[in-house]
């Protein structure tokens, strides 16, 4: 049951999809409340900035039964922290109705990119309780990463902006650009819950809550979204350009796991402290810094999941 609902449109999403998406999806939402929830609302707000999904969400979220966010990885990570500056008990439920250029966050719920499947999988779900890392104070619902990886997310997001280009093949292009030009190693000390810290030389690091970040890839290709856990990937060196492109076309699959450079490990607390500020991202947005303190939060949002 859906409830009272609010569902938060991000108009400029995938190349500006998402308004056609939500055109389609309101009355449609509107007509499964009015059959199975007679006494349940729709409430819709589009977004007009940066952060007004996030502000909104906690100003007005705790009068809903659920939230369903329609965009992209950008405006499920600011109604995931909108959610979170609420008291556990006055969150409502997240849906997500995917219509961005990476949906990871979908990706690992197994909702469907396309907007007409996700929004009747929707009404087929199930509330789950998910774990939401937390960065610093910055929550997080799918992936946060460091060094190579970030750079060339960012970098994959600044040509989107100005080509209007989409898809794994820009993100390609990006990586084997960075592979080849800025195979760059950071230094860092790393601890892992009340372990003792080991410094390590390393190209990226990838702490991630559920599989899948870059519009696909499965860094983590064990990672689960509900088992108290974060999944940490490294890469160390050497590894020449050819050798990292390679490895860099096996992750798109998860087939990467065997490679003697890569380091898995999972903790619940984990603490970084970097010689210098690198590149980072966290679920696809810049954040900046040396020092990280990154501890997981479990079970700690209802998220509707598809029952397949």
């Amino acid at each position: 049951m859906l409830g009272n609902t609010l569902l938060i449109v991000n108009p400029t999403a995938r190349s500006g999809q998402a308004s056609l998406a939500a055109s389609k999806a309101i009355p449609f939402i509107e007509n499964y409340l009015r059959q199975e929830s007679p006494h349940g609302t729709l409430t819709v707000y589009h977004t007009l900035s940066q952060n007004d999904a996030l502000h909104f969400t906690k100003a007005n979220a705790q009068r809903f039964h659920s939230i369903i966010a329609l965009g992209g990885d950008g405006l499920v990570h600011e109604v995931v922290n909108g959610l979170m500056c609420l008291d556990k008990s006055l969150r409502p439920q997240l849906g997500v109705i995917p219509c961005g250029n990476g949906d990871d966050f979908a990706r690992s719920l197994r909702i469907s990119r396309k907007p007409h499947e996700s929004k009747q999988q929707l009404l087929s779900s199930k509330p789950i309780p998910l774990d939401i890392p937390c960065v610093n104070t910055i929550w997080y619902d799918e992936t946060l990463s460091f060094g190579l990886d970030a750079a060339i997310a960012l970098q994959t997001m600044d040509l989107r902006k100005k080509t209007k280009r989409t898809g794994t093949a820009l993100y390609l292009q990006c990586g084997f650009d960075q592979l080849k030009n800025h195979r760059t190693l950071y230094n860092v000390r790393i601890t892992l819950d009340n372990n003792e810290p080991f410094e390590a030389s390393l190209y990226l690091l990838a702490i991630q809550n559920g599989l899948y970040y870059g519009g696909g890839f499965k860094i983590c290709p064990e990672a689960s979204l509900n088992d108290g856990l974060l999944d940490i990937c490294y890469v160390t060196p050497e590894l020449g350009f050819f050798a990292a492109s390679r490895l860099f076309l096996k992750a798109k699959d998860g087939k990467h796991t065997a490679d003697p450079h890569i380091t898995f490990a999972r903790a619940s607390k984990i603490t970084l402290d970097f010689e210098d500020n690198l590149p980072a991202q966290v679920d696809g947005e810049v954040i900046e810094g040396s020092h990280f303190e990154i501890q997981v939060a479990p079970k700690a949002l209802k998220v509707l999941m598809p029952l397949q």
